[in-house]
């Protein structure tokens, strides 16, 4: 008997018992449309979360924190910092030395103990990962606006003997007037406190001018300068009683941009070969995606267990069409139909069974996920635009289901199946 032969009469047989095939198509179809569902449920949430970790740009960002190392390759050094700018899949390298000024003069004004960034100007000062971030703030840009420099201009190495103050510095030392302040002298004193008894050394007195003003919204723009890492290097000198601090101890951090979220890891990688400890959020994301995909996994489990459930529906259908058709088993076997026949007749028909039924369950599944994802971004609820799914159905898994429900429902069959292919012939002939 031909496969097409068996698929006629499994569908000839389902048609006839109309009610009994209908129920068992419906478990069928719950099943499949809770695992399509669920799968898309699961693999929506999946889909949006790791959208919005890819556009929080500290997910793509790489800290090395110098630890004051002796060993020269430890040392976040210049000739370092051009290896990670020529790391495949980095966009950005930023570095400073972070020191401290005891007190500064502007406008006979003074502040003390201000934190100084002193930055390579070779290399970005303002990360597109920090702008992005700002601007991704929209109550921030509406207060302070998105651009690093709210006055003047930022340092070049051209400029590299002025200053960028910070908003929040001149604020505090009651400036308000930022754009009077660009080209103004600013006086950094350096002073170890006097001690009893402990010679006096004389202060470091390092004049410079304000080249920009640094929005307070950046990190940089509150109680910071930044200045060039000369400058930096040359405070460091003072109190350390040395002299090149930069090309002896190196940087206090740097930061390294990859350019996405999937080239975060290999870069963090890559740095790490070179000797280096890295801090970076680029585990924290992994771990949320390993978690998400569990998600994703449990909840097409559920769907499964019903299906796999509906499974025992088809045990008993087909048990009920063995029995109805022990006769003509007989008839089948008298003329000549072997064991193989009669047993792929009725696996066949448990297929088609499970055929109809994730047809059906696919259909609703689909019709559900539509309308739910349609109300979502109509209503903006939870923030849904145009474009998000939070029911994400993929083809792939419309095809893995439909055939894994073919598959259960086949094996379903394969019992009653075997019954009957057992049964003798000249016994089924006399059953009534």
């Amino acid at each position: 008997m031909k496969l097409i032969d068996c698929i006629k009469m499994a569908f000839s047989d389902l048609n006839k018992r109309k009610l009994r095939t209908s129920l068992t198509c419906f478990g069928i179809a719950i099943g499949t449309l809770l695992v399509i569902v669920m799968g898309g449920l699961g693999q929506g949430i999946q889909t949006i979360s790791s959208d919005q970790i890819k556009q929080v740009d500290s997910f793509r960002t790489i800290s090395i924190k110098n630890s004051g190392n002796d060993t020269k390759s430890k040392i976040v050094d210049v000739s370092n910092l051009n290896k990670f700018k020529n790391i495949q899949g980095v966009s950005e390298v930023t570095a400073s030395i972070n020191t401290t000024a005891t007190e500064i003069t502007l406008q006979n004004k003074s502040s003390k103990k201000v934190d100084i960034n002193g930055n390579n100007l070779n290399f970005s000062i303002f990360t597109d990962g920090e702008k992005n971030e700002i601007k991704a703030d929209k109550k921030k840009v509406a207060k302070y606006g998105s651009n690093p420099i709210i006055a003047g201009e930022i340092l070049k190495q051209s400029n590299k003997d002025s200053i960028l103050i910070g908003q929040s510095l001149l604020d505090k030392m009651e400036i308000k007037d930022y754009k009077n302040v660009i080209g103004n002298d600013i006086e950094i004193k350096v002073s170890f406190p006097e001690i009893e008894g402990v010679p006096q050394k004389n202060p470091l007195i390092i004049k410079s001018k304000i080249a920009g003003v640094v929005n307070r919204a950046f990190k940089s723009g509150g109680y910071t300068i930044i200045a060039s890492d000369e400058l930096a290097s040359k405070i460091q000198d003072y109190y350390m009683n040395d002299s090149d601090y930069l090309n002896k101890h190196g940087y206090t951090n740097a930061q390294i941009e990859a350019k996405s979220m999937e080239e975060a890891s290999p870069v963090n990688d890559s740095i790490t070969k070179l000797g280096y400890k890295t801090q970076s959020n680029v585990s924290q994301a992994n771990q949320m995606n390993n978690m998400l995909t569990i998600v994703k996994v449990l909840l097409t489990a559920a769907g499964v267990i019903v299906l796999l459930v509906a499974s025992i529906g088809v045990i008993n259908t087909m048990s009920m069409a063995v029995y109805e058709k022990t006769k003509s088993i007989g008839i089948m076997k008298a003329q000549g139909a072997s064991r193989k026949n009669i047993r792929r007749m009725f696996i066949v028909q448990s297929g088609s069974l499970g055929f109809v039924g994730a047809a059906s369950g696919t259909i609703v599944a689909l019709i559900i996920g539509t309308v739910i994802n349609k109300i979502l971004v109509a209503n903006k609820i939870g923030g849904f635009e145009a474009g998000m799914k939070i029911v994400d159905i993929r083809i792939s898994t419309v095809l893995f289901t439909i055939i894994f429900t073919i598959v259960v429902a086949m094996i379903a069959g394969i019992i009653p199946a075997r019954k009957a292919a057992k049964l003798n012939p000249i016994d089924s002939l006399r059953f009534e």
